[in-house]
């Protein structure tokens, strides 16, 4: 089987329960809207969480692993009929909302994840500050150190040089179900030249996870970004929780004590898709669901930047 570690980086992904979720052809790097599960015999199979075409995603996944291109029977046919897809996707959303227990390799990367955040330090002060600060965000000090981080020598894999260190902003990952920090956001800090935009990477377990910027209550607002939702506090919106990436919004869990969720929606499709699969699991659960789209730019930090200039 092919080293998944490897491949996830080959994709720009992250290893979550023994698959790969990665961004799919065309997509921004951040996204994970893109599954990818290895199987006997060296083959796998691709989902896209937004409906991409499941070819292209296949040929796409193939040129980035360095694979031949597909030829007829290479492998069996599983192409799924259109009129089956939308069911497709809303089951495979729902079972990798479920929780499933932790493998060793999941336990051996949440424990990296977590010796990397208990040696970083309080982010006041630092570039991290400055980053945020070039965002129009502010840096409260509810979320400094206890949720937010900074390292000033952050390990970074760079495919031209290798293993490197950089200044890097951490934001913790608390799993859902016994609130242990289970992953971290890595945000790259060297290079102010093209903020507000910068790298960013993933370390550890993202799966049934989220920063959670606030205690929940009865209402709970979800987003993608931690930039995204540290805006939406700073509009009025809270409590809120950054998933990480699309395609965890499109698998969040029903939370029993919430009983309204209130997604932070994003311009394009994916963040439709996502919306819809994620709502309608909530409202089958009875539960209220409202979205909150930006009124400029893609997405609610945008909105604030545009705000404060």
């Amino acid at each position: 089987m092919r080293d998944l570690r490897q491949a996830a980086r080959l994709l720009g992904g992250e290893i979550s329960g023994g698959q790969i979720l990665a961004p799919g052809p065309g997509h921004a790097a951040k996204d994970r809207s893109m599954a990818v599960r290895f199987i006997s015999g060296g083959n796998f199979l691709v989902h896209s969480f937004c409906g991409d075409d499941p070819i292209r995603c296949r040929d796409y996944v193939r040129e980035r692993l360095g694979l031949p291109a597909w030829r007829s029977g290479d492998e069996n046919n599983r192409h799924i009929p259109q009129s089956q897809r939308r069911e497709f996707d809303r089951i495979a959303t729902d079972r990798e909302a479920q929780y499933r227990p932790r493998s060793e390799d999941d336990l051996f990367r949440i424990k990296r994840a977590v010796e990397l955040w208990h040696s970083a330090k309080d982010p006041r002060g630092t570039a991290a500050q400055d980053y945020l600060r070039s965002r129009a965000l502010k840096l409260p000090d509810e979320l400094a150190y206890s949720v937010l981080r900074y390292h000033p020598r952050c390990p970074w894999r760079n495919e031209n040089t290798g293993l490197i260190e950089v200044p890097a902003l951490l934001a913790a990952f608390r799993s859902l179900d016994d609130d242990t920090i289970t992953g971290v956001h890595r945000l790259r800090l060297d290079q102010p030249q093209n903020w507000p935009k910068t790298e960013r990477r993933m370390l550890g377990v993202v799966h049934r996870a989220a920063v959670k910027l606030d205690p929940s209550g009865r209402d709970l607002i979800i987003g993608e970004g931690v930039e995204t939702c540290m805006a939406a506090r700073q509009l009025g919106h809270r409590p809120a929780w950054a998933l990480g990436s699309v395609g965890a919004i499109s698998f969040f869990p029903v939370i029993h004590s919430v009983k309204r969720l209130l997604i932070l929606g994003e311009t394009g499709k994916p963040s439709e898709e996502a919306i819809e699969f994620c709502g309608r699991r909530w409202q089958q659960a009875r539960r209220r669901v409202q979205v909150i789209m930006p009124d400029i730019g893609s997405d609610i930090n945008d909105e604030l930047i545009a705000r404060a200039m």
